[in-house]
């Protein structure tokens, strides 16, 4: 079975009662968990970003709300939890010129399940295979 193209949806709107509970109303149709999502407030208006496979349908109807949309192909690595590791990352990534667009983690043991958001990703999944990680494009069943 083929795995899912999981991208990164940057969603952004005019923060307002009904803006959020019209986006989730969406979200429920299109049968998108939750699992991954984030959201952050920008003056006036209010960022969510969310997991989902790539879906053309799911941009249009983004769109549709009068949202803007942004996607962003992601890939996942696990490393140890110790910030000498996540400097070692992010300063491999930043000395390739590659700009981390956005990341979530997850501590489980002793080991941080990262996901990021690049603007050169195939790239960032090669520097982080020469650094001895394994990085994957595949995040978890959606």
């Amino acid at each position: 079975m083929a795995r899912p193209d999981i991208t990164q949806y940057s969603v952004s709107f005019r923060n307002a009662p009904r803006g959020y509970s019209m986006l989730t109303r969406l979200l429920d149709k299109e049968k998108i968990k939750s699992e991954a999502m984030h959201t952050a407030r920008c003056g006036d208006r209010i960022a969510v970003q969310f997991l989902a496979p790539k879906s053309a349908k799911l941009r249009e109807k983004l769109e549709k709300t009068g949202a803007a949309v942004q996607e962003d192909r992601i890939f996942q690595l696990e490393l140890p939890n110790r910030a000498s590791e996540l400097h070692k990352l992010t300063k491999a990534l930043a000395d390739e010129g590659i700009n981390i667009l956005s990341l979530y983690s997850v501590v489980e043991g002793d080991q941080i399940r990262m996901v990021l958001a690049v603007d050169e990703p195939a790239n960032a999944v090669a520097l982080v295979e020469r650094l001895g990680f394994d990085p994957d494009y595949y995040v978890f069943e959606l």
